[in-house]
């Protein structure tokens, strides 16, 4: 019998997938997995974080914009009878910094780590839009210890503001306007960069901006980032050689220290419209667009940091920015979205959907990130038992 390559039968796997009928949803999602349960490795699927929690960790639950169990249970990226979210007793049994509203839906992006993978699941509990959501003064007593705040400062001498400020969140909003031109830079003045015209903008002055719809690709999320292997990009160096833009000693990781899992939004542009990009934007954009394939708006989809970096914005041919902090360009600035950080063995539960960009004949842009959710939902595993790579 001929043996499949090892990449060919994941293909093949991601392919049935895609072709099987949808799921007939059991019952609840805390039991959809017993087996998995009685052998110690299952994975509760995401809930919301408890108010206490919140305040534990910095943020004041009540300017949590749009919150998950609060809000925003219908509409994006819920779509037809979805729903976002759903009441469940379990949540704060499996966790008692959760609260009992179930997540379903579920985020697909990429980790900014190089690969491109679209192996990265998240929940989007909600939206931060003014640095005054994060707690200058806070004190609870745990039995005989005390969480504290002062100065918006944890008793490490460290503001929430600035751990989850160390993580991104890659949005890249769709740049052609419905009359057919290609913006090239947000409307808002503060952000605009100087490679191209101020008009025509495109806008980023709500939070509806960063939903699937208004995307014109999938997230990239900075998860990978800690400081074992060097991924937070510190340089603690005074050698302007050694760190040529002087030192960054925040030794910071994802999961290990941005307990609410928390985002600041990076917006990423082009400032040359793909249609027309010119003698050295050309052959950058028409390289990333042969590895990658192009976004709803006619620009190559970019996957990865060094897309970003290193081709298109040292080359002129694109810019990033953030929201002003202070609320006053009006859109998200933090993402309340956490990572789950193991998506096998139950933390995709049955009843939950993917929230991903599309193309206007409703397939999936990204059919591996389509592969790899319906093999975890369905199997507790990414498609042949990989990485979902």
């Amino acid at each position: 019998m001929k043996t499949i390559p090892k990449g060919a039968a994941r293909y093949v796997i991601a392919l049935a997938l895609l072709a099987l009928p949808p799921l007939a949803m059991p019952g609840p999602a805390a039991a959809q997995d017993v087996a998995a349960a009685s052998a110690g490795n299952f994975n509760p699927p995401p809930c919301d974080y408890s108010d206490t929690f919140y305040k534990d960790n910095g943020l004041d639950p009540t300017q949590v914009v749009g919150r998950f169990g609060t809000a925003r249970r219908t509409g994006p990226p819920a779509t037809g009878n979805q729903v976002n979210w759903v009441a469940d007793s379990t949540c704060a049994t499996n966790d008692p910094n959760r609260r009992n509203f179930r997540i379903l839906a579920t985020t697909g992006g990429f980790p900014d780590d190089g690969t491109g993978s679209p192996n990265d699941f998240i929940s989007i509990l909600g939206f931060v839009t003014n640095q005054t959501a994060f707690e200058t003064t806070y004190s609870r007593g745990v039995g005989s210890q005390q969480i504290t705040i002062n100065g918006s400062q944890n008793p490490r001498g460290i503001a929430a503001q600035d751990v989850v400020s160390n993580f991104e969140a890659y949005a890249l909003v769709k740049q052609r306007l419905p009359n057919g031109v290609f913006a090239t830079n947000p409307c808002q003045a503060d952000m605009a960069s100087p490679l191209a015209p101020a008009t025509p903008c495109f806008q980023l002055n709500n939070v509806n901006t960063v939903f699937t719809p208004n995307l014109r690709q999938d997230w990239r999320f900075a998860s990978n980032r800690n400081a074992m292997d060097g991924s937070d990009n510190n340089c603690i160096s005074d050698d302007p050689t050694v760190c040529p833009n002087g030192v960054s000693d925040s030794p910071f990781g994802y999961f290990c220290d941005d307990l609410l899992g928390m985002w600041i939004i990076t917006y990423v542009w082009y400032t040359v419209d793909p249609a027309n990009p010119g003698p050295v934007c050309g052959p950058v954009l028409q390289a990333i667009a042969a590895r990658n394939g192009l976004s709803l708006d006619g620009s190559p989809i970019i996957k990865t940091a060094d897309e970003t970096n290193n081709q298109v914005e040292a080359n002129g041919c694109g810019a990033e920015g953030q929201m002003a902090l202070d609320g006053s360009d009006g859109g998200a600035i933090w993402l309340v979205c956490p990572a789950i950080p193991d998506p096998r063995n139950g933390a995709i539960a049955r009843d939950a959907f993917l929230d991903q960009v599309r193309l206007p004949n409703g397939a999936p842009q990204n059919p591996q990130m389509t592969a790899n959710f319906l093999s975890l939902q369905r199997t507790g595993q990414f498609p042949g038992g990989g990485n979902g790579s």
